[in-house]
C-alpha cells in the first residue's frame, strides 16, 4: 500500500535532522565548535541551506540539540536508577554506573563534549548543566525524604556528585580501559566511606580472606 503523504514528509523531516545532526557532530569533534560554520555542516549533510535552516537558525541551537539530545537520554537513565534506590550505596553506586555506561557505549559524543568544553560552560546556567543538576538535586531531596539519603547540605552533595560524575566521564574518554564497575565502585566508597576507609579496604579484604583461608585448613 502506498505511504499516505503526510507519513512520507514527517519521515522526510526526520531523516533530513539527522543528516544535521551527525553530520554537526562529525563536524564539531574534528574541528571544534568555534572552526566550524553552518556552511561545513551543510556541505557534509549533503542538504540545501535552505533546507538547513528549516530546523535551526543558527549554529548555536544546533550545537545546543545535538548535546541535549544526548545527555536526556543520560538523564533519563541516571534518573530512573536513582529512583530504583533503596539505599545510599545503590542510589550513588547505580547512578554513576549508569552514566558511566553510556560514555563507554558512545565515547566519540563525549570526547566532542570535552573537546568543546569553553561551549558547553558558556550555556551552563541555562541549559543543559543546569538541568541535569536541577534534576540530581530534585533526586537527592527525594532520597533524603525517602531515607536513602541521609539529610546533608544538598546544594553542596549536589555539586560533588556532579562534578565527580563528569570528570569519570572525562577519564573513561581518555582511558577506554576503565570499566564503569570499577569507577563506580571507588568513587561510591569515596562518597560514603572517605579516602582514609575506602585505602583501607582492599587490606581488609586480603585479611579476610587470609582469615577464612586459614579456619579452611
Amino acid at each position: 500500500m502506498p505511504t499516505p503523504p503526510q507519513g512520507k514528509r514527517a519521515r522526510n523531516k526526520l531523516a533530513n535532522r539527522a543528516a544535521i545532526l551527525e553530520a554537526a557532530r562529525r563536524c564539531f569533534l574534528e574541528h571544534g565548535y568555534e572552526a566550524v560554520t553552518i556552511r561545513d555542516v551543510i556541505r557534509l549533510s549533503g542538504l540545501a541551506a535552505g533546507t538547513f535552516y528549516n530546523y535551526f537558525p543558527d549554529k548555536a541551537s544546533l550545537f545546543r540539540a545535538l548535546i541535549e539530545a544526548r545527555l536526556g537520554e543520560l538523564q533519563e537513565q541516571i534518573h530512573a536508577a536513582r529512583e530504583r534506590a533503596t539505599d545510599i550505596e545503590s542510589f550513588f553506586y547505580e547512578s554513576y554506573l549508569a552514566t558511566l555506561k553510556i560514555v563507554r557505549s558512545d565515547p566519540a559524543f563525549f570526547a566532542l563534549m570535552f573537546r568543546n568544553e569553553p561551549v558547553l560552560r558558556s550555556f551552563y546556567n541555562d541549559n543543559f548543566f543546569g538541568l541535569i543538576m536541577a534534576s540530581l538535586k530534585l533526586d537527592l531531596q527525594d532520597a533524603m525524604v525517602r531515607g536513602v539519603v541521609p539529610e546533608l547540605d544538598v546544594d553542596a552533595l549536589t555539586a560533588i556528585s556532579f562534578g565527580a560524575g563528569y570528570e569519570l566521564a572525562r577519564l573513561m574518554v581518555q582511558d577506554t580501559r576503565r570499566r564503569p564497575e570499577d569507577l563506580a565502585r571507588t568513587v561510591t566508597d569515596l562518597l560514603l566511606n572517605g579516602i582514609n576507609r575506602s585505602a583501607d579496604r582492599p587490606k581488609l579484604i586480603r585479611l579476610g580472606s587470609r582469615l577464612l583461608g586459614g579456619a579452611a585448613r
